[in-house]
């Protein structure tokens, strides 16, 4: 009852990025089961290794290379980024999560300072992205068409 409930609440209120739902409960059903919604996770330290050892062209340099020799930066802020980023990736069984404002921080600070690019950070955050549904994201499980019916019968039942 609890989800249909949320599932009820969020037909009238619409898709974050949509908007309104449709009438028929199929065509409703299909738009909240969409993977059009953006979820971070976390990167495990294998990939987050992987992604350090490669460059953003073939003009660039290893970002692994350029972290570490971040490290010796005269700016302090900016070497002690390095250090801790350099940790993040070479040890085992880590994870960087960018929903945490204090990861996305050192990754900010690392692109401030020079030592990574926006094409760096970006292909960071691409491995980081997982695309959701709207279902996914209320965590109400794959919606049906019969269950937008149910959903939306709630709002019979009170009146």
């Amino acid at each position: 009852m609890a989800n249909l409930q949320i599932l009820h609440d969020e037909l009238l209120i619409g898709h974050p990025d949509s908007g309104p739902y449709p009438a028929d409960p199929q065509l409703a059903a299909d738009q909240i089961n969409a993977p059009n919604r953006v979820r971070l996770i976390p990167i495990s330290s294998g990939n987050l290794l992987a992604w350090s050892g490669g460059k953003s062209s073939d003009a660039d340099r290893p970002r692994i290379i350029k972290i570490e020799e971040g490290q010796q930066s005269p700016v302090e802020d900016i070497s002690a980024i390095c250090k801790v980023a350099s940790e993040t990736i070479r040890r085992d069984g880590t994870e960087l999560d960018l929903s945490r404002a204090d990861r996305v921080a050192m990754v900010d600070g690392l692109v401030a300072g020079g030592i990574l690019s926006d094409a760096d950070r970006s292909s960071l955050y691409g491995l980081a992205t997982q695309m959701i549904s709207r279902a996914e994201e209320l965590a109400i499980g794959t919606v049906r068409a019969g269950t937008v019916e149910m959903a939306r019968a709630l709002s019979e039942e009170a009146v």
